[in-house]
């Protein structure tokens, strides 16, 4: 085959010198090569991995292994394993046979046997000993499932340099027992990296047509297409391995899952893409990629349809299809429809039905005297088209719109090219009362975009669905034995996230400051999303650190010095103050202030010592006992900076500068402490702050019982250390692996960017506006309307 002869094709000595070498370090490589240690190092630090059942290390743990213990399906592997060599994938058990995913019938003798020759090493990569281990037999996705015999297909990614440089599919046949490996007799089928497409099938290393007893699967769209690109480059960044193939599985309800990483990755992947992978890795050496994001872009970019990207480079004109997905620019919003290209028409037709349902035949839109045409705005490719149609039925197909040759002129016609189809729910909000067609996308106002967006951000109560429901259960255990890692569970959620996602992408936004705060927020709240819906799973700290952050080190630096001064301890609050002589202190200052509608509630359960709710409530949590000092500052936090930050937000013309745009809480609690530190000599109530610094960065990495223990060392009491680290290891379920809710350590940088912000001149008055980030500010001054603060603390 001529590809062969291509120089730019990588062998395996070349692939060894060049980059297995140079970039993966024995440390590394000791980590893909161990299933076990990649699935703990890797799901520990958000990669999403097949649930674990059973290991077994030696043959007296195999005598003992009680086999009524794994569930009906699951998938036997060695530990050490190479080329798909002793992996059993069973289906079922029925008559005391094993039956595995290609309908193979085993004994439990044999069975047993197969995990012998597992731990005598039989399928190592270096000949030695080895373990076996059960885990979750993935269910293939139905949109690669259906091109496979049986066994699970998987998605092989070769990252270098972050980028994702060449992917191809593969799928098991019955030549290959159900297994993906090309060598077993699987088939490959190559993938375009920006489009996510299949392109050419590959069988023993020759370019077929079709799939054995399958047939064709050119053009297939992989979905989740840039999870999986992420989920490859983020495996390359945290292994450190500057050269690998993660393979990873689409399950069915789980969507994208890694199954391994290896190291020494075979090099079929170029036949299928028919593409000499020397030249692609040579065209991304010396790159500066920062981010796994910005290796996905610079693979798109790169690596993509290169001859498409020619021609309408070279040309400037567009490439289309025969038939495309066109957006029809009406007067209150976008309609997105099915279009047949046709250059044997002269002129461009609307189906009159369509016209009719959409408006078109309105008094506001242009006709000629006869009314039999229209002048319309159409979107093809990325061009705009201003055009006058016939108004005619069109009876071909589904389509609403045929565009003819005299709109054609800047686009060259491929008649391969396949339509991209609607497949999800067309974007439509409207009233009851003004039920727009199916597919249409309604332009909101700024109004009914704020109001959408506290409607669904108002459902997510994060710190409600965080609270664990066996908390006083485990705390007591805990408290009997301090080296007892808590398990967590957590509240069922009283909504459908899906739904809630779907809402949200109904809301368009624009670039003028107000449609850019609401973009921010936006995503936001879909962020949120990801994070309730990962609770107690492997992916919540990685959703938490997208929607908070984490501690930098220089920040955390910071914190660790301050901790180590001997001068300055933590403030114990060993007060004599009750929660109810606290409530009369406190309604008293919302009648000073003139919040007649604001009161006081004391509240079981609490996690913190007093917290201002969203319905004029501030909750104090009840048997807790307060000095004098910490009621003054629990005032100034609560009252003086939230609740009249909230209340002067209620005055602004949008209710989200009330209920916080994106951001806010940094600012806010960042805010509340500066007030706190500086109304007097309080600089011992940075402690608790800084200390939530440390606890979130230990949490990341430790478990519970080692949070809490170093919170002892820094002088704090034992029940203090206690919410300290249920702060930030709620959301996990067992507590004792690594991972944290990182929402605490931004009330310290929140204060240190206050500070920044005050010195460089800024004025607190400014913040009072509403809740909003600082980062924010220049934006919000930019709104029109937006109301001076009424009510200020006494001292501002």
């Amino acid at each position: 085959m001529k590809f062969f002869s291509d120089k730019g094709v990588l062998g395996l000595n070349a692939r060894n010198l060049l980059y297995i070498r140079p970039y993966n370090k024995k440390k590394a490589i000791s980590i893909a090569d161990d299933k076990l240690k990649t699935k703990k190092f890797l799901s520990a630090r958000g990669i999403p991995v097949p649930r674990l059942y059973g290991v077994i290390k030696n043959k007296q743990e195999l005598d003992k292994f009680d086999f009524n213990s794994l569930p009906s399906t699951f998938i036997l592997k060695p530990n050490h394993g190479y080329g798909g060599e002793g992996i059993v994938p069973i289906a079922s058990r029925r008559d005391g046979l094993w039956i595995t995913s290609s309908g193979e019938k085993i004994t439990h003798k044999h069975f047993v046997d197969e995990i012998t020759d597992i731990l005598d090493g039989r399928y190592s990569i270096s000949n030695v000993r080895d373990s076996a281990f059960f885990e979750q037999l993935l269910v293939s996705h139905e949109s690669v499932g259906d091109y496979s015999y049986c066994g699970l297909p998987d998605i092989r990614i070769v990252v270098h340099n972050l980028i994702p440089v060449m992917a191809m599919l593969r799928l098991p046949t019955k030549e290959s027992k159900g297994k993906a490996n090309l060598h077993q007799g699987a088939v490959g089928v190559g993938i375009d990296i920006a489009k996510g497409e299949t392109t050419n099938i590959s069988y023993k290393n020759r370019i077929i047509e079709e799939i054995p007893q399958i047939g064709p699967i050119k053009g297939l769209k992989i979905p989740f297409w840039d999870d999986i690109l992420l989920i490859a480059s983020k495996c390359q960044l945290i292994t450190n391995l500057g050269y690998l193939a993660a393979d990873i599985a689409l399950d069915k309800t789980s969507g994208p899952v890694l199954l391994e990483i290896n190291a020494r990755a075979g090099l079929g992947v170029q036949i299928a893409n028919l593409a000499p992978l020397k030249k692609r890795l040579e065209r991304i050496e010396g790159l500066k990629v920062s981010t796994p994001e910005k290796g996905i872009r610079i693979a798109k970019d790169m690596f993509g349809n290169i001859v498409e990207k020619n021609i309408q480079n070279l040309s400037g004109k567009s490439i289309i299809g025969i038939e495309e997905i066109v957006e029809v620019i009406l007067k209150d919003g976008i309609r997105r429809i099915s279009a047949k290209i046709d250059p044997g028409s002269e002129r461009t037709i609307i189906d009159e039905n369509f016209a009719e349902e959409c408006g078109i035949r309105d008094e506001n839109y242009e006709y000629n005297d006869e009314k039999s045409t229209v002048k319309l705005k159409l979107s093809v490719g990325k061009e705009r088209i201003q055009t006058v149609c016939d108004i005619e039925k069109i009876t071909e197909g589904d389509f609403k719109v045929i565009i003819g040759r005299r709109d054609l002129g800047n686009f060259f016609i491929n008649p391969t090219k396949k339509i991209q189809r609607i497949n999800e729910k067309i974007k439509d909000i409207s009233s009851s009362s003004n039920i727009k067609p199916k597919g249409f996308i309604k332009k909101m106002s700024y109004s009914e975009i704020d109001q959408n967006l506290i409607k669904i951000d108002e459902k997510l109560k994060i710190l409600y669905y965080l609270r664990p429901i066996n908390l006083e259960e485990e705390q007591n255990k805990f408290f009997k034995n301090f080296k007892n890692n808590p398990q967590f569970e957590y509240p069922e959620l009283k909504f459908d996230l899906n739904e809630l996602k779907k809402e949200l992408e109904k809301i368009l936004t624009d670039d003028k400051p107000e449609g850019l705060l609401f973009e921010r927020k936006k995503n936001e709240i879909s962020r949120k999303i990801d994070l309730l819906k990962n609770i107690g799973n492997d992916n919540f700290t990685e959703c938490s650190i997208n929607l908070y952050g984490k501690p930098e080190e220089k920040l955390l630096n910071e914190c660790e010095e301050y901790l180590k001064k001997e001068n300055i301890l933590y403030p114990h609050f060993k007060g004599s103050i009750t929660a109810e002589e606290a409530k009369e202190r406190m309604d008293k200052i919302f009648i000073k202030y003139g919040l007649t509608k604001w009161e006081t509630k004391i509240k079981e359960n609490m996690v913190s010592d007093a917290i201002a709710g969203k319905n004029n409530r501030l909750f104090l949590r009840k048997g807790c006992l307060f000095t004098e000092t910490h009621l003054e500052n629990l005032i100034t936090h609560e009252i003086e900076t939230h609740i009249l930050t909230a209340e002067n937000g209620k005055n602004q013309k949008y209710e989200l500068f009330n209920r916080g745009f994106e951001g806010y809480l940094e600012t806010q609690e960042g805010l509340a402490i500066y007030n706190i530190v500086s109304s007097g000599d309080r600089e011992k109530y940075l402690y608790l702050a800084i200390s939530l610094v440390c606890a979130v960065s230990l949490a990341l990495k430790h478990s519970f019982v080692e949070v809490f223990e170093k919170m002892l060392d820094f002088k704090i009491p034992p029940e203090r250390a206690f919410r300290n680290a249920l702060k930030v290891k709620r959301g996990l379920e067992d507590t004792s692996l690594p991972g944290a809710f990182t929402k605490d350590f931004l009330y310290y940088r929140g204060f240190k960017k206050i500070k920044e912000f005050v010195d460089r001149g800024g004025k607190i008055k400014d913040l009072y506006i509403g809740k909003f980030s600082l980062d924010d500010l220049n934006l919000v001054q930019q709104i029109s309307d937006l109301k001076e603060p009424k009510y200020l603390p006494v001292w501002l």
